[in-house]
């Protein structure tokens, strides 16, 4: 199997690809639309991207965006949950204290920002597009720093000045992963959608959550983002437990169907196990 991923080597989302296939060839690129074309062109099986952070909420507004777009024509067909475990790390035998620059993706960022301000306070925060670039970055300019993963860390020789910076403990990531068609049913699975609904008629959200909560289909996730067409508009993106193809979920689904202006299954999928 092939998986493509964001790049380059080193970034979380590549331990979440080889965590999801550990035998899998790993086809790391420059951004996670270009890790999802690969897969539309024929050039790996499946794409694994960030979609949401037990701290800092969505990860990748890319990933959320693109799964809406009007050209998007995967599924998602599985998940991982990846620990994430931040270090501060940069060119050995450098001064962390006085670095004047830190990189690291916004997550990265965010989620270590009260450290940074303790062991960097004169670092400015700079963004880079993966944790893996930003420590490669770091080494390429002695006298900076980067948040990164241990595993980037030795990968691109760098020295860890400090271990677990996150803010907050029990990090994690979850990633979905995205191929031509979803998975059959497992007896364990969760089925992820998009949808609109009128945005000038009350209680039409409700309506639809409703739906879900009387034939008793557990609601796991919910979330929002803007159309891009009008202000005041939003896609709701939502997972709950079951596969499509299940007769209960199926049912709502096709009512779901008659009460909202756009609906999209995105995808059915064993949901993530622990251990």
């Amino acid at each position: 199997m092939r998986i493509s991923h964001l790049g380059p080597t080193g970034t979380y989302t590549e331990a979440a690809a080889r965590r999801f296939d550990p035998t899998a060839e790993l086809l790391p690129l420059a951004t996670i639309g270009a890790s999802i074309q690969a897969v539309r062109d024929g050039q790996s099986d499946a794409a694994v991207c960030p979609m949401e952070n037990s701290i800092e909420g969505s990860v990748s507004i890319e990933t959320m965006d693109l799964l809406i777009g009007s050209e998007f024509d995967l599924r998602i067909c599985g998940e991982v949950v990846v620990a994430i475990q931040h270090h501060l790390v940069g060119a050995p035998g450098i001064n962390a204290a006085a670095a004047t620059t830190v990189y690291s993706h916004p997550q990265g960022l965010a989620q270590t920002r009260q450290s940074l301000a303790r062991l960097a306070p004169n670092a400015k925060p700079v963004a880079a597009l993966s944790t893996a670039g930003a420590v490669e970055a770091s080494i390429k300019e002695p006298g900076t720093l980067a948040v990164g993963s241990e595993y980037a860390a030795e990968l691109y020789g760098a020295r860890i000045y400090a271990r677990d910076i996150g803010d907050e403990r029990d990090n994690e990531t979850r990633f979905v992963v995205l191929s031509k068609e979803d998975a059959a049913p497992s007896g364990d699975d969760k089925t992820s959608l998009a949808f609109t609904v009128a945005a000038d008629r009350p209680g039409s959200l409700v309506e639809v959550l409703q739906l879900f909560a009387q034939h008793g289909i557990n609601l796991t996730r919910i979330e929002s983002r803007p159309t891009r067409r009008q202000l005041g508009t939003y896609v709701f993106f939502c997972d709950v437990q079951g596969h499509r193809s299940d007769a209960v979920v199926r049912g709502v689904l096709e009512e779901t169907a008659q009460i909202t202006q756009w609906l999209r299954v995105l995808g059915s999928y064993p949901r993530w196990k622990r251990g």
